[in-house]
C-alpha cells in the first residue's frame, strides 16, 4: 500500500530534466538497454533489486553545502572519540553495543593512533537544494554499510548508455575514493564476510583492483558459517589468529588491513568475541575500526543535538542547527511522545536496516512495550518530510517516491585533526511503500548526478 506524499516537497524541476529529454520510445529503449547491461554483467542479485533507470539530479552549487555539513558532523564525531576514556563513558548514553565495545572489547583502551575509514551518512533533503538549507542527518553508518561500489557501477553504466550526459553532469566515484583511502593502510585488505556476498563485493573487488588494491573475501572459521563454494567462489574460509601481535589469515597471510563487510548487532559480536578482541588488540589496522561503532549508534543523534557539545567540538553552539534533527533519549520524553506521536520517529540505539524504527501508531504500540529498564536504549528524533522525486526503475513503473541521500565520506584522522577528508560519492534510496527508505524493504537505489549548469 502506497504512503501519502502530497505534503512532501517535490524535486521535479531538477529530476524531470532527464526524463523529459527522451521520447517515450527512447525511454523504453533505455530501460531495456540498462536491464540488458545488468543481465550481461553476471553480478549476483543485481536483477533482483530495483535500480533507477535515470539518476536523481541535484544542482552542482549544492555540493559545497553537503561537503560543509558532512565535514562538521565527521569532525564532531572524531573529536568525541579522542576524549579521555572517563569523559567518553560519561557522555555516551548506555546501550547494548556501546557497553560491549567499551567493557568487553575494550575499544577505548586499545584506541588506534590513526583512524582510517568511511561513513555513510543517511540524510534527508527537505525543500530546495540551495545554500543555507543543508541536508538533515537521519543516521550514521560506519561498518558493513552498502552502496559505495554500487553507486559507481550504476552511474558508470548509465553514462555508458548515455555518453553525452558526461558533459552535462558531474558524478563522484565512491569506489575510487574508497580505494585511495585504503592505500593509507596498504594495498592488501582482508574483508570479512558471513556466508555470502553480492554485487556490492563483486564490484568493489573489481574497482579496487583497477586502483592497485587486492581485496580478499574471508569467512573466519571461528564464525562457523557454511556456504556453497560454487555459488560464491571469491570467498575463502580461513582461520584468523594472532601472531607477534599481527593478525594472520590462514597459515601465513598478514594483510595490511582488515575490513568488516557486515554490520554488527550484539549477537554478531557474541559469535566470536575472542576473535574480535584479538583484532582490536593487534597492530593490524582496521579500515573503519570498531571504536567508530560508538558514534554510529543512534544515540549520537542526541549528542549532535546538544549545543554544549557543538560548542565544545565545533566552536559554536549553533554549528549544526540546520543539519541535525532534534533528538532526545526516550526516558526524557516518553510522555510527550505518547501525546504527540506523529511528530517523532522512535529508533533503537543499535537498530539496523530500519527494523527498529517506528512511526505513527506503530510508534505508540512499541512505546507501550518498552520497559523502564530499556528506555535508555531508545531515542526519539524529530520527524521530517523527505523530498519526493519521480522515477522509474528496472523493476517498476514511473511513480512518486520519498528519497534519502546517502553520502559517502572517507576520513583519515590522527593527532587531533584530519589528515584527509573527502565526500567520495552518493546514492539515493527511495520508496513509496514505507517511511523507511530501505532497498531491502521494497525500495529502489538511484545514482546521484550534479547538474553543472545549476
Amino acid at each position: 500500500m502506497a504512503i501519502k506524499l502530497h505534503h512532501h516537497y517535490f524535486e521535479g524541476s531538477y529530476f524531470m530534466k532527464n526524463c523529459e529529454s527522451l521520447a517515450n520510445i527512447d525511454r523504453n529503449e533505455h530501460k531495456i538497454n540498462l536491464w540488458n547491461e545488468f543481465v550481461d554483467s553476471n553480478l549476483i542479485g543485481i536483477t533482483e533489486e530495483d535500480c533507477g533507470i535515470f539518476p536523481r539530479v541535484l544542482p552542482l552549487s549544492y555540493l559545497q553545502e553537503i561537503k560543509k555539513t558532512t565535514y562538521k558532523i565527521c569532525l564532531f564525531t572524531m573529536k568525541l572519540l579522542e576524549l579521555p576514556m572517563a569523559e567518553i563513558k560519561t557522555i555516551l548514553p548506555e546501550g547494548p553495543i556501546r557497553d560491549f565495545l567499551i567493557h568487553e572489547l575494550e575499544v577505548l583502551k586499545h584506541r588506534p593512533q590513526r583512524l582510517v575509514g568511511s561513513f555513510r551518512y543517511d540524510m534527508a533533503l527537505v525543500g530546495d537544494a540551495i545554500k543555507g538549507n543543508p541536508p538533515k542527518l537521519l543516521e550514521i553508518n560506519d561498518i558493513g554499510f552498502g552502496g559505495i561500489s554500487r553507486s559507481t557501477y550504476l552511474q558508470n553504466t548509465i553514462f555508458n548508455l548515455q555518453p553525452a550526459w558526461k558533459k552535462k553532469y558531474l558524478t563522484l566515484d565512491a569506489s575510487k575514493a574508497e580505494s585511495k583511502n585504503y592505500l593509507a593502510l596498504g594495498d592488501s585488505i582482508a574483508r570479512f564476510q558471513y556466508d555470502a556476498y553480492d554485487w556490492e563485493e563483486q564490484t568493489l573487488i573489481h574497482e579496487a583492483r583497477k586502483n592497485g588494491i587486492r581485496i580478499e573475501l574471508i569467512s573466519p572459521k571461528q564464525l562457523k558459517f557454511k556456504w556453497d563454494h560454487q555459488d560464491y567462489p571469491l570467498m575463502v574460509q580461513s582461520n584468523v589468529s594472532l601472531k607477534n601481535n599481527k593478525i594472520v589469515i590462514g597459515k601465513n597471510w598478514q594483510p595490511d588491513a582488515l575490513q568488516m563487510g557486515y554490520s554488527f548487532e550484539l549477537k554478531d559480536f557474541l559469535r566470536s568475541p575472542d576473535m574480535y578482541r584479538q583484532i582490536i588488540k593487534s597492530n593490524t589496522p582496521q579500515y573503519s575500526p570498531f571504536i567508530t561503532g560508538l558514534v554510529a549508534s543512534k544515540s549520537i543523534l542526541v549528542l549532535l543535538s546538544d549545543p554544549i557539545l557543538q560548542r565544545k567540538f565545533l566552536g559554536s553552539s549553533h554549528s549544526l542547527d540546520q543539519a541535525i534533527l532534534p533528538a532526545q533519549l526516550l526516558k526524557e520524553q516518553k510522555e510527550e511522545a505518547l501525546k504527540n506521536y506523529r511528530k517523532y520517529v522512535l529508533k533503537h540505539a543499535d537498530g539496523l536496516g530500519g527494523e527498529k524504527v517506528f512511526f505513527d501508531h506503530h510508534l505508540v504500540h512499541q512505546l507501550k512495550k518498552i520497559t523502564k529498564k530499556h528506555e535508555s536504549e531508545w531515542i526519539l528524533q524529530k520527524r521530517t518530510k523527505l523530498n519526493t522525486i519521480e522515477l522509474e526503475g528496472t523493476l517498476s513503473r514511473k511513480r512518486k517516491v520519498i528519497a534519502d541521500l546517502g553520502v559517502f565520506v572517507q576520513y583519515q584522522w590522527s593527532k587531533g585533526k584530519f589528515q584527509h577528508f573527502e565526500v567520495g560519492g552518493f546514492i539515493t534510496r527511495a520508496t513509496n511503500k514505507s517511511y523507511k527508505v530501505n532497498v531491502s524493504g521494497g525500495g529502489i537505489q538511484v545514482p546521484v548526478f550534479f547538474d553543472k549548469s545549476a
